[in-house]
């Protein structure tokens, strides 16, 4: 049977309990499980009891709010605020704390994002979805959208990777890699360029890079970097992989149910590498059986 994880992203709203879900991913033939950061204290010690061999982690885990009253989600490694960004670490130290406790090989982190004019970012999207990529006014935007990007960027990627070096070094000492993840969202950390500038500046033992499939897909759509660029860029880092399909912009989907390219990915996944189908809560149940042998099918599983 080959190694592969489910997220817990997909219990979402769907299960009472954690063992229900651990029940049904195995049902489905996944060997692991993703914690992700959606999951309460409760849950956590929900699946910690039912003893599932626990792949990854995502940060920061368990859900909790912060000093501030905000989701823990919510504050940035890369914030120029420093008790933001002190608390933000210590988060992350607790999530890998986890990770060590139950066996997990790594923790996936977002390492924050640039402070730019939202509106103009949706508007981007919202004109991708329209069919309107191709237009002058998405031209426009775009082009403001990477100016105001790169006028902004500099303190707080020297801030994301503040952080980095410190949990790079927390995290060594405890066994657990850090993955750190192709973003979704164009003003987030980090951009193509600043993800090899940070993993050129971690130590390879402790900090690699994390694969998301949907998220660098849509990227590409979008007209920024393309996809096969961050995997011949970063394949000799590469520790592991979030699998889910897309269909336009929309990410998170169960693979073979949308138009990514898998044959591309499979050459780029050497054998230990963590996979981990991140699907949303949104998809029904009924599609998730073909999950597995549709990547056994593309080469992603072996």
């Amino acid at each position: 049977m080959p190694y592969i994880s489910l997220s817990t992203m997909w219990a979402k709203n769907r299960f009472s309990r954690m063992g229900e879900f651990v029940v049904k991913a195995q049902e489905l033939g996944f060997t692991h499980i993703e914690a992700n950061a959606s999951l309460s204290p409760q849950m956590v010690d929900e699946l910690i009891e039912t003893s599932v061999p626990i792949s990854s982690i995502h940060s920061p885990c368990p859900a909790r709010l912060s000093s501030r009253g905000i989701p823990a989600t919510n504050l940035a490694l890369s914030s120029l605020d420093e008790n933001e960004r002190s608390e933000a670490i210590d988060f992350a130290k607790e999530t890998i704390d986890l990770a060590s406790r139950v066996g997990a090989r790594a923790v996936v982190i977002h390492l924050g994002e640039v402070p730019i004019d939202l509106s103009l970012q949706d508007k981007l999207y919202w004109l991708c979805q329209q069919g309107q990529s191709f237009s002058k006014e998405y031209s426009d935007i775009r082009e403001q959208l990477v100016f105001e990007r790169s006028s902004k960027a500099s303190f707080h990627v020297d801030a994301a990777e503040e952080s980095l070096e410190e949990l790079g070094q927390y995290s060594q000492q405890r066994g657990i890699m850090l993955g750190l993840e192709t973003r979704f969202y164009f003003h987030e950390i980090p951009s193509i360029d600043e993800m090899g500038r940070l993993l050129s500046g971690a130590e390879k033992g402790s900090v690699g890079y994390w694969h998301d499939v949907g998220h660098a897909e849509v990227q590409q759509r979008l007209g920024f970097a393309p996809h096969e660029e961050w995997l011949l860029r970063f394949k000799n880092r590469l520790i592991g992989v979030h699998l889910h399909d897309v269909l336009g912009i929309s990410d998170h989907r169960v693979p073979g149910r949308g138009e990514v390219n898998w044959s591309m990915i499979a050459k780029y996944l050497p054998p230990g590498v963590i996979r981990v189908c991140e699907i949303g809560e949104w998809n029904k149940e009924e599609y998730l059986p073909g999950a597995i042998p549709f990547l056994q099918e593309k080469g992603i599983l072996t």
